[in-house]
């Protein structure tokens, strides 16, 4: 649905040089063009619109004097910088444009009739005046020749395989007589036919087409010919086939036309000869001839060049026939007429040469006879409304027709349309009015003529120009506004000294700027300036206004577009050379668009497309090159942008890639590369896949719809997520929750977003959302959607930007119950009976469904049925159908509503044998024993115990069974008064339970409480309390011998935990033996302590026996471990660097695909290769990942085991360096903590006079120390950042989030291995200075 808009011309007059050009070919690397005449060749500069080069062909008598001479072909050949030129005399020349030198490289006797050069000009074929076909090599050396008439069809030859006669086939609507018609025998050529052979190539060199004339019969014939000048095939019988011949650059077909009785066709073959198709110019009978046929390079556009012939009761002598160029274009299937060039019918005006830029595909040279050149610049653009409010009208041109389409309204695929307006002639542009009234549109017809059509909501009468096509009709009435032919209006200007260059198109970007104010551009009368002028609407009486231009400005350049901000009304023009100036049409001022930093705008390349809108606050002008790079000012954005489109608050962007993508308007300018990557992020709603080769033909304001047309011209409506997440908040910020619930549920949208998008306003209004919602079954739907997580920051991030909230167990549990609370309280006010199943609904969904209050309601029903209300059965259908029939019958049973329970019974596939007995003998038993076997077939073990306390005491053995069976000791303790025996025998049983788990302590605390005494000491024995134990000793009157006896067990019992001090306390005081504490203490290192009980007790001797040899046996020792831990912390270290550099340089080879690892080594490149796309190793990955899933299913132990495993400190292990890391983290914490024990060491080595030693060991230690400070930032650098991190990217706590983000940021993923967070962390070290002596470091 795109047309044809002309950016560009150049125009050069007064050329008296290429006055009567025959034929016309162009430079692509310096655009120069040359023109022949019959009489010289002539270089023309476009740019400068100056002659570079001249000759003159009459001086060596290569075309006669007299004028007549006839050139049949040129070409440019830009390797040997030389035009090459056929004449119909016979000569082949050679003009070398670098010395202006002319050469004969060839001659024939017989004259030539035409020349043509292949696309890779290796080749040529000249068809001569005897018939004959000659093809010459680039050097012009014969290859052959060959006779163009030949009665054998060519190697193509079609087959007959003898599949029945013709009598006996199917000839569809024609009936059985077409068997016995005659096949009609082609005429002779038309009598304005040159009767010359005319050679076309296919693009890519390997065939030619012949079209001839033959001799015995005068008919004109299509012969296709190979590259090697061998016939191919010969077209069927066409009778009328004239003589203009193109092949179709892409090679399917080839063009030609046919004058038929009633109308006049272009024709298409194809390779073998058949016709293809066709469709008919819109001329009258016999009153043109086509003289050429071309194809633009891309096969896009095909220009048909005309020209009148004489009426037939014409007897004038001098005929002055106009010249029409047509531009065609196909879209599925239908050949739409997109661009219509009429030239003048004085004589001198008509058109002489023409020909397509061999470089630019949309750019057409066209040279007049009187020595005129005209070069058009066309781009495809779409026309399409603006307006915030408006229908969204999409309009394609098609000849004289406009189609018009709606797509607000509806969607219609072309090539039809919701209406057509019908003009007096061919239209050349289409210009839709500004808001507020962007319906409106101005028609440019080929005349001149700008025809005006309104929009009236309260029109009648439908205007005549009108023709309802999809949009009603024959009967029915139209389901859209339809426009009405306000006048049409002719171009004049209000000062008379100025006027333009009349030639085709000369009036060009017109563009509706204001209410009664339109914008164009032309040149002037020497085509050397270009002028913008600016136009007012008059209307006059009658059926004719005026458009009168009121101001012009001058332009330093020339202008390749206008644009209008729909918003602020600015107009921005832009030039060739990217300059974008700002104009005002108020002080008619053109000044340079400057930016916010001051810079003037300058596109870094000419932009075909343009429009005006706001971006993050600023105002900006959007360009689409031709090679597909957009750009926001000067920004470049995408370099593989097809299409764009504004929304009211998204940039819409088709790419090569075949995505489309939003672009929020609320985006920073600076921020917009960043965002058109291409890369689809996750849960990132502005980025979706779209068909191959789509484009955006509108998107419609205000509305979630984006129509795309796919290549072959059908149309798809999308609705982008992005777009229809911004109408719903929209929507719901104005409590429309009616149109926003219709519009979640037709694009699913998770119904959460009604929640999330306001909590607090939700709450609030849940009355209103009610009323507007009305229907149960949407009710319904909202409930059961109903999830604890915010999906504004899980499913929909990109469309709120929201934080993700801290976790809050309550707040989490708060959403569904609130919810449903308060829908339900709504509900209740409106209807009960009427929202009784959205109400069962609501008890359902909480957090903990509340089946039993459910149930009740549903009992209620059965109690009170009412004919409004919905029935008690219909209503515990639908409970069923939300809840399994087996949970709702144990519900019911819970309930001890044994009506209720027989109710749901019946509706559940039990079989009454077994539930009628079972509550039969329920019913039986006591109503505290009845609950409590319940509530053990419930398996409610704390409601049961409940009920069971309350029988009495011949049951309390069925209740202590409970008790230890379900581990219900703490309830049932708070069941029983403290000195009763149940409580004793309870507190007995729970001590032993505690004694088996190993729990000593709380069994001592149990059994002291219920007066177990004997057990409580051996309880707290075992947990290695002394003091209760001698506590409990004497509530038990033990004698001190007995006391002795445990206080020596304790003794050895608390030194083999290390508790030497508790020990020897134990042994001073209980145990009475003095040398036993000392020695304890010793052993213990606990110097001071010892000391101090060997001067109490007058022990000293002990001093040279024991302490001083065991002060020093310590010294040695920590002076040893020191230097080992030394040596093999500075191992490790080295080690680490080592693994660290080879892991690195490994992930660099495994990106540039080079790498080749080991199954083991895949682990750890697995993110890097999702990452880079390789998968050399997907195989193994996959082999890991079952593996990995079958073993998961281990023990918790095995799998500990199994990461133990994993982290080896062996060279060349797969987690080498996470087993160092945590080695190295252990060692610096345990000689941080060494501290305790060297300083108390160094003290009393020193009271000894060991200063020696002592000062060795202080001055070892603090080495270390230092050491490993400086240290701390090698181990710890920017490669465990992973260890850190706060969420894991695999696991199962890890979210698709978390592991996309993860392989974006290249991160490492181990999902076989937990790694604990604190391993990414250095550990601190004790900044305290108190353990070192001053005295030693002297």
């Amino acid at each position: 649905m795109r047309n044809l808009k002309l950016v560009h011309s150049v125009c050069v007059v007064g050329l008296d040089d290429i006055a009567g050009t025959q034929c016309v070919t162009v430079d692509c690397d310096t655009g120069t063009v040359y023109c022949v005449t019959s009489d010289r060749i002539t270089g023309l500069d476009p740019k400068t619109q100056q002659v570079l080069h001249s000759v003159s062909l009459i001086e060596n008598a290569y075309v006669s004097m007299d004028g007549t001479g006839q050139i049949v072909g040129i070409q440019y050949l830009p390797d040997q910088m030389s035009v090459c030129i056929a004449t119909a005399q016979g000569d082949v020349i050679l003009w070398n444009t670098t010395n202006n030198e002319l050469e004969c490289v060839g001659s024939v006797d017989s004259g030539l009739c035409s020349m043509c050069w292949s696309p890779d000009q290796e080749v040529v074929v000249l068809a001569t005046g005897q018939a004959t076909l000659i093809m010459m090599t680039r050097d012009f050396e014969p290859v052959t020749e060959v006779p163009i008439y030949s009665d054998e069809f060519g190697e193509a030859q079609f087959v007959t395989v003898g599949w029945g006669k013709k009598e006996t086939q199917f000839h569809g609507s024609e009936g059985k007589q077409a068997a016995t018609k005659k096949q009609e025998r082609a005429g002779p050529a038309l009598p304005w036919d040159n009767r010359r052979p005319r050679v076309s190539w296919r693009g890519d060199g390997q065939y030619f087409v012949v079209s001839s004339v033959r001799p015995d019969t005068g008919t004109r014939e299509l012969r296709v010919w190979s590259r090697e000048c061998v016939l191919q095939s010969t077209s069927e019988n066409v009778n009328g086939l004239e003589q203009a011949l193109f092949w179709k650059p892409s090679g399917s077909l080839i063009a030609s036309t046919q004058r038929k009785p009633n109308k006049h066709d272009v024709v298409f073959f194809e390779k073998n000869g058949l016709r293809h198709g066709e469709f008919t110019l819109p001329f009258e009978k016999d009153e043109v001839k086509v003289v050429e046929l071309m194809w633009n390079t891309e096969s896009t556009i095909l220009a048909v060049w005309c020209e009148e012939l004489p009426p037939a009761n014409n007897k004038q002598e001098e005929f002055h026939p106009r010249s029409y160029v047509q531009l065609w274009v196909v879209n599925n299937y239908h050949w739409y007429l997109k661009q219509s060039l009429q030239f003048g019918a004085d004589g001198t005006e008509n058109l002489v040469a023409m020909t397509w830029d061999p470089e630019h595909a949309n750019c057409l040279h066209t040279v007049t006879a009187e020595g005129r050149y005209t070069q058009y610049t066309w781009s495809w653009f779409t026309d399409c409304s603006h307006g915030q409010e408006d229908d969204a009208n999409v309009a394609v041109i098609d000849g004289a027709t406009v189609l018009m389409t709606p797509f607000r309204t509806m969607v219609v695929p072309p090539p039809m349309s919701a209406y057509s307006l019908q003009l007096p002639c061919a239209v050349n542009q289409v210009v839709f009015a500004p808001p507020p009234h962007s319906n409106y549109l101005a028609v440019v017809l080929v005349d001149g003529q700008v025809a005006v059509y309104t929009f009236e909501k309260d029109s009648v009468e439908m205007d005549e120009t009108v023709r309802l096509c999809a949009a009603g009709g024959i009967g029915f009435k139209a389901v859209c506004t339809l426009p009405r032919l306000e006048m049409f209006y002719s171009i004049i200007f209000e000062d008379t000294s100025i006027s333009a260059a009349k030639f085709p198109l000369w009036a060009y970007h017109l563009t509706w700027v204001s209410n009664q104010c339109i914008v164009f551009t032309m040149l002037d009368t020497k085509g050397s300036r270009c002028i913008l002028c600016q136009a007012e609407l008059r209307n006059a009486e009658g059926q004719s206004g005026k458009l009168v231009v009121i101001n012009t400005s001058d332009v330093e350049g020339s202008v390749f577009g206008i644009c209008v901000n729909p918003r602020s009304g600015h107009v921005a023009v832009q030039l060739t050379d990217g300059t974008v100036l700002r104009y005002e049409p108020d002080s008619n001022i053109l000044l340079p668009w400057e930016l916010l930093d001051g810079r003037e705008l300058v596109f870094p390349q000419p932009c075909v497309s343009m429009q005006g809108c706001d971006i993050g606050g600023q105002e900006v002008v959007l360009g689409l090159t031709q090679r597909f790079r957009f750009y926001v000012n000067d920004v470049e954005v995408a370099s593989n942008c097809t299409s764009f489109a504004v929304h009211d608050e998204f940039l819409l962007l088709t790419t090569h890639a075949h995505t489309c993508r939003c672009i929020s308007l609320s985006t920073k300018v600076k921020d917009l590369p960043n965002l058109s990557d291409g890369k689809a992020h996750p849960f990132d709603e502005s980025i979706r896949r779209v068909e191959r080769g789509s484009r955006i033909v509108t998107v419609v304001p205000n509305d979630t719809k984006l129509v795309l047309q796919m290549p072959r011209g059908n149309l798809e409506v999308i609705h982008p997520r992005a777009l229809v997440l911004s109408a719903v908040r929209k929507l719901l910020d104005c409590l429309e929750y009616k149109q926003a619930f219709t519009l979640m549920r037709r694009h699913r949208i998770n119904m959460n977003l009604i929640y999330d998008h306001n909590p607090q306003v939700f709450l609030k209004n849940v009355e209103t959302f009610v009323r507007q919602i009305e229907e149960v079954n949407h009710i319904n739907l909202f409930l059961t959607d109903l999830q604890e997580e915010d999906v504004t920051v899980t499913m929909y991030t990109a469309a709120y930007c929201r934080d993700q909230p801290a976790d809050n167990s309550e707040d989490k549990t708060k959403k569904v119950d609130s919810v449903c609370d308060m829908v339900r309280q709504a509900l209740e006010k409106q209807d009960t009976g009427r929202y009784i199943l959205s109400i069962l609904t609501a008890y359902v969904k909480k957090s903990i469904p509340e089946l039993d209050i459910a149930l009740q309601r549903v009992k209620a029903l059965k109690a009170q049925p009412q004919t409004n209300m919905v029935s008690a059965e219909e209503a515990l259908k639908y409970l069923l159908f939300l809840v399994d029939v087996n949970e709702l019958y144990d519900v019911a049973l819970g309930t001890y509503d044994f009506e209720l329970v027989l109710m749901v019974a019946e509706k559940s596939q039990k079989d009454p044998k077994e539930y009628l007995p079972f509550l039969n003998n329920l019913r039986k038993l006591e109503t505290n024993y009845q609950r409590f076997t319940i509530d053990k077939y419930l398996k409610r073990y704390d409601r049961a115990l409940e009920h069971i306390s309350k029988c009495g005491p011949e049951h309390f053995s069925e209740c202590l069974i409970l008790i230890r069976d379900h581990l219900l000791y703490p309830k049932a303790l708070k069941l029983y008064a403290m000195h009763s025996q149940e409580y004793k025998d309870i507190s007995v049983a729970y001590g032993q339970y505690l004694t088996d788990k190993k729990q000593h302590e709380e069994a001592g605390l149990i059994y002291s409480k219920a007066g177990e005494h004997e057990l409580a000491l051996n309880a707290f024995e075992q947990a290695g309390n002394w003091r209760q134990v001698f506590i409990m000793s004497s509530r038990l009157g033990y004698g001190d011998e007995r006391i002795g006896i445990i206080a020596r067990r304790l003794v050895g019992s608390l030194k083999g935990k290390r508790r030497h001090l508790e020990a020897a306390c134990v042994s001073e005081q209980y145990a009475q033996d003095v040398e036993e504490a000392i020695v304890v203490l010793i052993e213990g290192c606990q110097w001071e302590e010892a000391l101090r009980m060997m001067y109490k007790y007058k022990r000293t001797d002990f001093i040279e026996s024991d302490f001083k040899t065991a002060l020093l046996e310590n010294c040695d020792m920590q002076m040893s471990n020191l230097e080992s831990d030394r040596k093999q912390f500075e191992q490790y270290k080295t080690r680490l660097v080592v693994v660290r550099e080879d892991k690195e340089r490994q992930r660099l080879d495994l990106i540039e695909g080079i790498g080749n690892y080991n199954e083991a080594d895949a682990d750890l490149f697995s993110d890097t290769s999702s990452a880079t796309g390789e998968t050399g190793m997907s195989s193994k990955l996959s082999q890991r990942s079952t593996a990995y899933s079958k073993s998961s299913g281990r023990s918790s132990r095995n799998r500990k085991k199994s990461e133990r495993k994993k982290w080896s400190l062996k060279e060349g292990s797969p987690y080498e360096d996470i087993a160092l890391l945590e080695t190295l983290s252990k060692t610096i914490t345990q000689i941080d903590q060494l501290k305790d024990d060297v300083s108390p060491l160094l003290k009393m080595l020193v009271l000894f006079n060991y200063e020696t030693q002592a000062a060795d060991l202080q001055k070892r230690y603090e080495s270390f120390l230092q050491f490993i400070q400086k240290s701390l930032p090698v181990i710890w650098d920017n490669s465990n950042d992973h260890i850190g991190a706060a969420k894991p990217s695999m696991g199962p706590d890890s979210t698709v989030n978390s592991i996309v983000m993860a392989r974006q940021h290249g991160e490492r993923a181990t999902p076989d291995v937990q790694i604990e967070p604190s391993l990414g962390i250095p550990p601190s070290l004790s900044k305290d200075k108190s353990w070192k002596l001053s005295t030693l470091e002297i």
